[in-house]
C-alpha cells in the first residue's frame, strides 16, 4: 500500500474497482468515458489504502477556451478543469490533501482558474471548496458549477490559499527531525525517501492543508494569523549541522493558542489531535504536566531547493551565535530563502 499520491496512467487503473460505482451511477456513460481517456493516455492523481481506491483526481487543461457547457458561459483564460473528483469516505481529513494537489497543479502550470462541477448532494465537499474560495457561478444541468480565481487576492488566507503575501510578519521555526517527516511528508529530504513508507502514515496530520504544532517556546505567543513561517528541519546528525539543518517549507499561521484556551484535556484532543503529529498519549501527557503554545497554520508549500543553515548564515546573515528555535526574520531574509528555495513566483503576492 502507498502512503503517497501517485500519477498514474488510467490504464493501470482499474476501472471496475468498486471506487468508481457511484460515478458510474451518477454520470452516464462514464466506462465509455474512462476507456477514450486511458486509450489517449491521460493520467490521474490516485492514492490507495488496505482495501482499495481512496481518491482519484483527473485534471484537464482549457487554455484560451470559452466553456459552452455551462451556464453562464465561461469566458476564455488559462483554466483548469477537474473533471473526474472523487474521495472515499474515511477517517481523515484527505479532502484538504487533494485540494493541495489541485492548487499545487494550478501554480506550478500557472492557471488563472479552476473550476470543477458538483451535484449539490455532495455538501460537504462543496463546503470544503467554498471554504478555500471556490464560489458558485452557474450550473451544469443538475450539477453546480464552483470556480476558484488564481490571480485575485481578497486577504482570507484560506481564501487565497496557497499564495500569500509578502506583506506580512516572517519568522523561522525549527521543528525536529522526527516530527517534520509526519507532518510535511511533500518536505521529505533524498535521505529520508526509504523510510518514507514506515514514517508516514495516512492520518489526517499527512492528508491536510491545516497543519498544528506545539511549541514550548513562549516567543511563538506573539503570532498572528497570517504571519509567515518558514520551517526548518534541525539537524538529525549525520552529518554537521551546517549542510543537515535545512529549511523545507512556508506555512501562514492560522491562529495561536496557550494551554488555558482549552476547559480540559478532552477538548484539547478534540481540537488539536486531528492535526498533530504527536499520539494522544503524548498530547495527553503534555496537557497534565506542561505549559505549551499550540500553533494552527497553513502548508502553503514545499521548497524546491532546501536552504541550508550555511546558507542562512553566510548569505541571508543570520546570526548564527542565536538560538533557532523560533526567531523574527526580516522582510529581505525572508526573501532570499523564498528565492532560494525557488518557490514559485505564483504563489506570491509581492
Amino acid at each position: 500500500m502507498s502512503q503517497l499520491f501517485q500519477y498514474k496512467p488510467l490504464r493501470d487503473i482499474k476501472p471496475e474497482d468498486p471506487f468508481f460505482d457511484s460515478l458510474r451511477l451518477d454520470y452516464e456513460g462514464f466506462d465509455a468515458w474512462y476507456k477514450q481517456k486511458a486509450d489517449e493516455g491521460r493520467k490521474a492523481f490516485v492514492l490507495y489504502g488496505q482495501q482499495g481506491l481512496l481518491a482519484f483526481i483527473f485534471l484537464k487543461s482549457e487554455i484560451d477556451e470559452r466553456i459552452e457547457d455551462v451556464e453562464p458561459p465561461l469566458e476564455p483564460c488559462r483554466r483548469l478543469k477537474v473533471g473526474t473528483l472523487k474521495i472515499e469516505a474515511h477517517q481523515t481529513k484527505l479532502g484538504e490533501r487533494v485540494l493541495k494537489i489541485i492548487f499545487d497543479q494550478a501554480i506550478l502550470y500557472g492557471f488563472e482558474e479552476i473550476y470543477l462541477t458538483s451535484f449539490p448532494k455532495h455538501a460537504s465537499l462543496i463546503k470544503l471548496l467554498e471554504t478555500y474560495g471556490f464560489q458558485q457561478i452557474g450550473r451544469k444541468g443538475g450539477e453546480l458549477v464552483l470556480a476558484r480565481s488564481m490571480t485575485s487576492y481578497s486577504g482570507d488566507i484560506r481564501c487565497d490559499y496557497p499564495r500569500f503575501s509578502l506583506d506580512r510578519r516572517a519568522f523561522l521555526l525549527a521543528v525536529m527531525p522526527k516530527y517534520h517527516t509526519r507532518l510535511f511528508p511533500d518536505s521529505i529530504l533524498n535521505n529520508e525517501q526509504s523510510q518514507s513508507k514506515e514514517l508516514i502514515q495516512d492520518c489526517s496530520h499527512t492528508n491536510s492543508i491545516r497543519k498544528v504544532y506545539i511549541s514550548w517556546n513562549k516567543e511563538v505567543a506573539t503570532l498572528k494569523e497570517g504571519d509567515l513561517l518558514a520551517i526548518y528541519r534541525m539537524s538529525d546528525l549525520q552529518a554537521p549541522a551546517y549542510y543537515r539543518s535545512v529549511v523545507t517549507s512556508i506555512c501562514t499561521v492560522r491562529e495561536v493558542k496557550a494551554k488555558e484556551c482549552w476547559k480540559n484535556c478532552e477538548e484539547f484532543l478534540k481540537d488539536v489531535l486531528p492535526f498533530s503529529v504527536f499520539s494522544r498519549e503524548e498530547l495527553t501527557d503534555f496537557y497534565q504536566k506542561q505549559n505549551f503554545y499550540v500553533i494552527h497554520m497553513l502548508y502553503n508549500c514545499a521548497l524546491s531547493d532546501r536552504v541550508t543553515r550555511k546558507s542562512l548564515i553566510e548569505e541571508a546573515r543570520i546570526d548564527g551565535q542565536l538560538r533557532w528555535g523560533f526567531l523574527p526574520l526580516t522582510n529581505e531574509q525572508f526573501k532570499y530563502i523564498l528565492d532560494k528555495g525557488n518557490v514559485s513566483k505564483g504563489l506570491i503576492v509581492d
